[in-house]
C-alpha cells in the first residue's frame, strides 16, 4: 500500500491504458446514463376508493372508511392513514413507512388488498367493493394538449385515442393516458303526460330495456362432430333500436319507445374533467416512461410521432401543443450544469496553475478530468442517472477531488526544489501519506454517509450525493498515488538555480511564521477569541432564513382554485374564463393551461394532485422567463384575491416540499364542532400575523341536503317502498342507469328521466310521480275481485289502480332543508381538522411559523383532543430525525479512523475540538448571503465537519512525522503549518472557488455558500488551533 507510487512508475504502460479506459468510458457513460430531471422515487402511497352511492359523508365514514380503516391499520409497516369521506364516495389515503424497503413495496400493496377485500362482506348493501390505486409513483413528464376547434369532443377523443395508440409502440413507454375525454350517455326523457294517458309504467319501461339488453344463454347445438354455441341477438345495434322497443298499454295498445320518449345521444352530465389550452378546448395526453431510461431521447421519439401524426392523420383545426416536456427541461437543465460544470474546472485548474505553476495545474487538472470521467464510468455499472442532485454533486466535489493530488504534487515539488533524488521524490511523499489521506478520504466520505442510510423522500432525493462523492473521492485518491507520480515525472522540471533552495523563504511563508508565533505565545487568548466568536455566532443563527427545500427555477407555475363544495361546475368555468383572460393578456405569459375538476396528471415529481371536485379547477401557466414569473407572482395573487372573493385562489411555484401547504396546524378529536372552534382560534392568531396570509381549513363549509321526510305508514298503504321513493326522484334528478349501450369498443350508459310535458325536468321535488318497481297487489281486495267477475269494474280501472304513479306529497310528509358535512376527514383514526396557510412573500416558512407557534400552542385543548404541527415543520422533523439518527454511527467511524491513523486519544479529540469553528464562517456566510437555511444547507454543513476533519489530518500527520524524526516540537509545530499551509489552503481554495458556479441554482446554492463560508473561516483557524491546542494538550512551552 506504501509503495504504490514505485508500482505505478514501474508500470506506466498499464496506467496509460486504464487512463485511457476511464476517460473513453466516462464519455460513453454520459451519452448511455439515463438522464432525468430529478431523482426517481418510489411512491410508497395508494389510495382505496369506495363508492356508496345516496350516503352522506357521516354515513360513508361510519359504514363504510371506519371499517376499512380498522383493517388497513392492522397492517405492519403501515405509516399515515388519512381519509376523507364525502357524498357517496370514501377515499383512503395508505402511506407506508419509510422503512419498508422500494423492492417490497409491491408485497405491501397486496396485502393491503387483501386487507380491503377481507372486509368487503361487512360493508353495507349498495357500495360497490373498493378499489386500490397505487400507482402514484409514475410521473407523467410529457403532457400534450390537443385543441380541435369545429369538432366534437366524440371526434377529437378518436384522434387522442389514436395518438395514444401510437405512442405505446414507442420503446421505453410505460403508459398513456388521457385527460378531458367526456363520456357520451343515452338519455331516455320519459314525458309523464304520455305515460298517464297511454297507461305505461316506468317500471315497465326499465324492466323492458334491461331485459332486452341482457345476454341469455341459450346452449349449445351439436350436429354430427361440430358443437355449435347458440345465441339469440336482440340487443341493440342502434340507438334507433332503442326507440322502436315495443311496449303496452292499458288496452293491449303496442307501443314504441319513441312514442312516450325523447332519446338523445349526450355527453354525460355533470362533465367531471374538462381541459383548454389558451382558451381552446382540448383533450390532455399524458405520457411516463419506463424508469431507467434516457428521458431526453424517449422525448426525442416521442415528438418525431407526434410530428408526424399532425402531418398526416390529423385533420386541419386539431393541434399539438405541449402543456409540460420534461426532456426538453432535463436537456436545459443538464445542459445548465455541464456549463457549470466546466466552469468549476477551469475557475480550479486556473486556481492551480496561478499557485503551483502551469505544468503543476495541467497536471492536476488532467488528474480532476479523469476523476469525473472514471465516476461517471463507474456509476453506470451501478445503474446510476444524470439529473440534478448527481451533477450537482460533482460540482459539490470538484475542488475535493484534487485535494490528494495536490498533497501528493505539493510534496514531490517541494522534495524536487530541495535537491532530493527524482525517483525518490516521486514516491516519498506517497509513502508518508497514503494512508492518512486514505483515512482524510474516507471521513470526507462518512461525513455525507447518513444522507445514504436516511429513508424519508428529502433523504432518498439527495442520496445521490453521497454515492457520487463517495465513488469519486476515493477514485481521486487512487489516481493521486498513482497518475500523479507519472505525470510529475514527465513535467515536472526543476530549474537550476531552484535546486536546493528553502520553498519557505519568502514573504507569504514569514508572515505566517509571525502569526503562528503569536497564537503559541497567547494560546488563551486565542482560544478565547475562538470560543467567543463561535457563541457569537449561535447567538446569530436564529436570524437566519430557515425553511425546507427552496422553490423551483422553472419558467412555469400553476395555480390553483377552489370553491366551497355544493356548487356545480358553471360558476367554477366563468371565474377560470376569467382568469384566464386576465393572464392571457399580460405579455410576460405565453400560455395558460386551465383543468376544470382535478389535476390533468402527476406530470412532475413534485407536483401533488388534487382532490376531484366540480368546484376545483387549475391553470398551469407558461412565462416568458422564470426572473418574470418571480416578479408577477405577488401582482397576480393581488389581483385574484381581489376579484375572486367567494374562491380561495393560490400562486404556487413547483416545489420539492411534498406537503401541500408549508404551515399546517392539525387539530384532532371526536366533534367536528369542537374542531371548528379550535380551527377558528388558529385561524383568528394567523390572521394577526404580519408575515402569514390566506389561511383555510381542509373541512368544507357545511351545504344544504334536500330531505324527504318519507312518511312509512301512508307509503306503505299505498304499495310504495322507501327505495321505490328514492328511485322515482333519481329518475327526476340525475336519472336511473339501466343498462350500457356498446358502440364499437365504445360503451354508453343508457339513462331513463322522467321530465314534464315540454320535455323540462320536473319543477318540484314535491311533484314527483313515485312508483313502485314491482306493482303492488295489495288493491285486490274481495270486493274488487267480485266487481271483475261481474262487470261492475273493467280490467282497464284495476290496472289503472294498481300502475298508477302518485306525487311524492303523497308518500311523504314533505321536503325541508337540512345542513350536513360535505366532507369528513380523519387522520390515523381520529377525525382531524388543519388550518392550513403561507408565509408572505419574501419571508422563510420556518421564520413565520414561529411567530405564531408559541400563540398556537397555548390554545385550550378540551379533553381528548391533540395539536400536532403538518406541512414543511413536520416533514423537515423527520428528514432531521433520520438524519441525525445516523450521523453518531458516521461520528463513532470518523473518531475510530482517527484513532487508527494517530494511534492516540489526544490528536483526534484536537481535531474535534477545532470543528465547532465551522459554525463561524457558516453563519456569517448564511446571513450575508440572505439564502434560506434548509435541508440541503443541514446536509452540507454536516459534510463540512468530514472536510474540516480532513485538512486537520494533514496537518496533524505532519505534525506527528515531524516530533517523531526528533524536530525540536516548537519547530515541529512551526514547520509543520509552514509545510503544509500551501496544499491546505490550495485543498480549501480548489474546493470554495468551485461551488461558485453552483451559487446561482435554487436548490444548491444554500449548500454552496454554507461549504464556501464554513471552509474558508474553519480552514484559516484550524491551521492556527491545531498548533495552539497541541501545544497545550502535550504540555510544550514556547519561549
Amino acid at each position: 500500500m506504501n509503495d504504490v507510487g514505485s508500482w505505478a512508475l514501474g508500470n506506466r504502460k498499464l496506467i496509460y491504458f486504464l487512463l485511457v479506459v476511464l476517460v473513453v468510458g466516462g464519455m460513453a457513460a454520459y451519452y448511455n446514463m439515463s438522464k432525468l430531471e430529478d431523482p426517481e422515487l418510489k411512491v410508497k402511497t395508494a389510495t382505496v376508493v369506495t363508492l356508496y352511492p345516496g350516503a352522506s359523508a357521516h354515513q360513508v365514514e361510519l359504514e363504510v372508511t371506519d371499517m376499512l380503516e380498522k383493517s388497513i391499520r392492522s397492517m405492519k409497516g403501515i405509516g399515515d392513514v388519512y381519509s376523507r369521506s364525502m357524498n357517496d364516495v370514501s377515499m383512503i389515503t395508505v402511506e407506508l413507512t419509510t422503512l419498508v424497503q422500494n423492492d417490497e413495496v409491491e408485497q405491501y400493496w397486496d396485502l393491503l388488498r387483501r386487507k380491503v377485500s377481507d372486509v368487503q362482506a361487512n360493508l353495507p348493501e349498495g357500495a360497490s367493493p373498493s378499489v386500490v390505486m397505487d400507482d402514484f409513483g409514475d410521473v407523467y413528464g410529457m403532457v400534450y394538449a390537443l385543441t380541435f376547434e369545429g369538432y366534437t369532443h366524440e371526434e377529437a377523443g378518436k384522434y387522442a385515442e389514436l395518438i395514444k395508440k401510437e405512442i405505446l409502440k414507442t420503446e421505453g413507454i410505460s403508459n398513456v393516458t388521457l385527460y378531458g375525454k367526456q363520456e357520451t350517455s343515452i338519455n331516455i326523457e320519459l314525458y309523464e303526460d304520455k305515460l298517464a294517458n297511454l297507461g305505461v309504467h316506468p317500471a315497465e319501461v326499465l324492466s323492458t330495456l334491461n331485459g332486452q339488453n341482457r345476454t341469455i344463454y341459450s346452449g349449445y347445438y351439436e350436429s354430427g362432430d361440430a358443437r355449435i354455441r347458440v345465441s339469440v341477438n336482440d340487443r341493440y345495434r342502434t340507438v334507433e333500436d332503442i326507440g322502436d322497443l315495443l311496449l303496452q298499454g292499458h288496452e293491449n295498445d303496442q307501443l314504441r319507445l319513441r312514442d312516450i320518449a325523447h332519446i338523445t345521444e349526450e355527453n354525460t352530465s355533470p362533465v367531471r374533467n374538462e381541459l383548454r389550452y389558451d382558451k381552446k378546448q382540448a383533450l390532455g395526453i399524458s405520457i411516463s416512461a419506463l424508469s431507467e431510461t434516457d428521458i431526453t431521447k424517449i422525448g426525442k421519439q416521442v415528438d418525431k410521432v407526434v410530428e408526424k401524426l399532425v402531418e398526416e392523420r390529423l385533420p386541419a383545426g386539431m393541434e399539438v401543443d405541449k402543456v409540460f416536456f420534461q426532456p426538453e427541461r432535463v436537456n436545459t437543465a443538464l445542459n445548465s450544469f455541464m456549463v457549470n460544470l466546466i466552469e468549476s474546472v477551469l475557475i480550479v485548474v486556473l486556481l492551480l496553475i496561478f499557485s503551483m505553476g502551469f505544468r503543476s495545474g495541467l497536471i492536476l487538472g488532467l488528474s480532476l478530468v479523469v476523476t469525473v470521467f472514471g465516476s461517471l464510468m463507474i456509476l453506470q455499472m451501478f445503474d446510476g442517472t444524470l439529473q440534478r442532485v448527481s451533477l450537482a454533486s460533482f460540482i459539490l466535489a470538484m475542488g475535493m477531488l484534487v485535494d490528494n493530488a495536490i498533497v501528493i504534487l505539493d510534496g514531490i515539488q517541494i522534495d524536487l526544489q530541495r535537491g532530493v533524488e527524482r525517483k525518490t521524490a516521486l514516491t516519498a511523499i506517497g509513502k508518508k501519506t497514503a494512508m492518512p489521506l486514505l483515512g482524510a478520504t474516507l471521513i470526507a466520505v462518512l461525513a455525507f454517509w447518513p444522507i445514504f442510510l436516511s429513508p424519508d423522500t428529502a433523504g432518498i432525493y439527495v442520496r445521490d450525493l453521497f454515492i457520487v462523492l463517495a465513488v469519486s473521492l476515493l477514485l481521486s485518491w487512487v489516481l493521486a498515488l498513482t497518475m500523479v507520480p507519472i505525470m510529475a515525472d514527465v513535467s515536472l522540471k526543476i530549474k537550476e538555480n531552484q535546486d536546493r533552495k528553502d520553498p519557505y523563504d519568502n514573504k507569504y511563508y514569514r508572515a505566517l511564521r509571525r502569526v503562528l508565533n503569536w497564537t503559541l505565545s497567547h494560546r488563551l487568548i486565542t482560544l478565547g477569541t475562538g470560543i467567543a466568536l463561535v457563541l457569537v455566532s449561535l447567538l446569530f443563527f436564529r436570524l437566519l432564513p430557515q425553511g425546507f427545500f427552496p422553490d423551483m427555477d422553472y419558467d412555469q407555475l400553476y395555480i390553483e382554485y377552489k370553491l366551497q363544495e355544493g356548487l356545480n361546475s358553471t360558476k367554477t368555468k366563468a371565474d377560470l374564463s376569467e382568469i384566464e383572460d386576465y393572464l392571457l393578456a399580460r405579455e410576460d405569459i405565453t400560455h395558460v393551461t386551465t383543468s376544470i375538476g382535478g389535476t390533468p396528471s402527476r406530470y412532475n415529481l413534485v407536483r401533488s394532485i388534487a382532490d376531484p371536485s366540480l368546484s376545483y379547477g387549475e391553470l398551469i401557466v407558461d412565462y416568458t422567463s422564470s426572473k418574470s414569473l418571480v416578479a408577477s407572482i405577488d401582482e397576480i395573487q393581488d389581483y385574484l384575491n381581489m376579484h375572486f372573493p367567494d374562491a380561495y385562489i393560490r400562486v404556487k411555484r413547483y416545489n420539492l416540499m411534498y406537503k401541500k401547504f408549508p404551515i399546517e396546524i392539525e387539530f384532532r378529536g371526536p366533534d367536528p364542532e369542537v374542531l371548528r372552534g379550535l380551527s377558528a382560534q388558529a385561524t383568528e392568531i394567523i390572521n394577526a400575523s404580519p408575515v402569514i396570509y390566506m389561511p383555510t381549513t381542509d373541512w368544507e363549509p357545511k351545504v344544504p341536503v334536500l330531505m324527504v321526510d318519507y312518511n312509512q305508514p301512508v307509503a306503505r298503504n299505498i304499495g310504495l317502498t322507501r327505495q321505490d321513493v328514492g328511485l322515482s326522484i333519481m329518475s327526476a334528478t340525475d336519472g336511473i342507469p339501466t343498462g350500457v349501450f356498446y358502440d364499437g369498443i365504445d360503451s354508453k350508459t343508457i339513462t331513463v328521466k322522467c321530465v314534464d310535458k315540454d320535455g323540462n325536468a320536473i319543477e318540484s321535488i314535491e311533484h314527483t310521480p313515485v312508483f313502485n318497481m314491482l306493482p303492488s297487489l295489495t288493491g285486490l281486495d274481495r270486493q274488487t275481485l267480485q266487481g271483475l267477475m261481474t262487470g261492475a269494474i273493467s280490467e282497464e280501472d284495476v290496472l289503472a289502480s294498481i300502475l298508477e304513479t302518485v306525487p311524492l306529497s303523497q308518500a311523504s310528509n314533505g321536503v325541508y332543508i337540512d345542513w350536513e358535512e360535505p366532507v369528513v376527514i380523519r387522520s390515523n383514526g381520529e377525525r382531524a381538522m388543519r388550518v392550513q396557510c403561507y408565509p408572505v412573500s419574501g419571508e422563510a416558512v420556518e421564520n413565520t411559523r414561529q411567530t405564531i407557534a408559541q400563540q398556537i400552542e397555548s390554545i385550550d385543548l378540551p379533553a381528548g383532543y391533540s395539536m400536532k404541527w403538518e406541512g414543511e415543520r413536520s416533514a423537515s422533523d423527520e428528514s432531521m430525525k433520520y438524519l441525525f439518527k445516523y450521523y453518531p454511527f458516521a461520528v463513532i467511524l470518523m473518531i475510530g479512523i482517527l484513532i487508527m491513523l494517530f494511534k492516540d486519544y489526544k490528536k483526534p479529540l484536537i481535531i474535534i475540538l477545532c470543528l465547532p469553528l465551522l459554525f463561524i464562517g457558516i453563519i456569517a456566510s448564511m446571513l450575508l448571503s440572505g439564502k434560506t437555511f434548509g435541508f440541503v444547507a443541514i446536509v452540507a454543513s454536516l459534510g463540512l465537519v468530514g472536510m474540516l476533519i480532513k485538512n486537520g489530518i494533514v496537518l496533524m500527520d505532519e505534525i506527528t512525522l515531524q516530533i517523531s524524526s526528533g524536530t525540536e516540537p516548537v519547530k515541529a509545530l512551526m514547520d509543520s503549518s509552514e509545510s503544509r499551509f500551501r496544499p491546505v489552503m490550495l485543498a480549501s481554495l480548489t474546493t470554495i472557488l468551485g461551488m461558485i458556479p453552483l451559487l446561482g441554482d435554487s436548490l444548491f446554492g444554500p449548500a454552496a455558500v454554507v461549504i464556501m463560508g464554513g471552509l474558508l473561516v474553519g480552514t484559516l483557524i484550524t491551521l492556527l488551533f491545531i498548533p495552539v491546542l497541541y501545544a497545550l494538550f502535550f504540555k510544550i512551552k514556547i519561549d
